[in-house]
């Protein structure tokens, strides 16, 4: 095996490493917050996004991981057929964002919630943030069009 899929194989661990971190992660959340009884709460239903958001995170991670194991073996799996990591990606950055807008969780004193000093700051953190979000569903967009359409058949030719 030489360098170029050894690196691909320890990328393909840590990525799997990773992946099974978060899911353990992930459960810890779920174990401590179903003790302290977030389910009357009313930030509920955005703790469950968030949840599903990690889930989803620790899921591609692992996905990932395991093609690029497959792949260093020399027997590579099939690809996605959507681009899972793109729409990921899209709504992670929307959700932050609109957590950041909206403050769906309640905040301890290691976070300040995000203030600006005046109008003029107001104003183009407001556009940043629209921007951000407009590119972040198209990102959800494109991922969704890659499962949508043909495969191409490439010929070897380059023209």
């Amino acid at each position: 095996m030489d360098a170029r899929h050894r690196g691909v194989q320890i990328f393909g661990w840590l990525s799997v490493i990773a992946g099974y971190g978060l899911a353990l992660l992930l459960i810890r959340g779920i174990f401590i917050g179903t003790m302290r009884g977030f389910a009357g709460r009313p930030q509920a239903l955005w703790i469950l996004v968030g949840y599903l958001l990690f889930l989803a995170l620790a899921v591609y991670l692992f996905k990932v991981g395991r093609r690029a194991i497959s792949i260093a073996k020399g027997s590579p799996r099939p690809r996605a057929r959507f681009g899972w990591g793109r729409m990921l990606l899209g709504a992670l950055l929307i959700f932050g964002a609109a957590n950041n807008q909206f403050h769906f969780f309640p905040t301890k004193h290691f976070v300040k919630p995000l203030e600006y000093g005046n109008q003029t700051q107001a104003a183009a953190g407001n556009a940043t943030t629209i921007a951000i979000c407009i590119g972040c569903v198209f990102l959800i967009l494109s991922g969704i069009w890659k499962g949508f359409r043909r495969p191409t058949i490439r010929l070897g030719l380059d023209s």
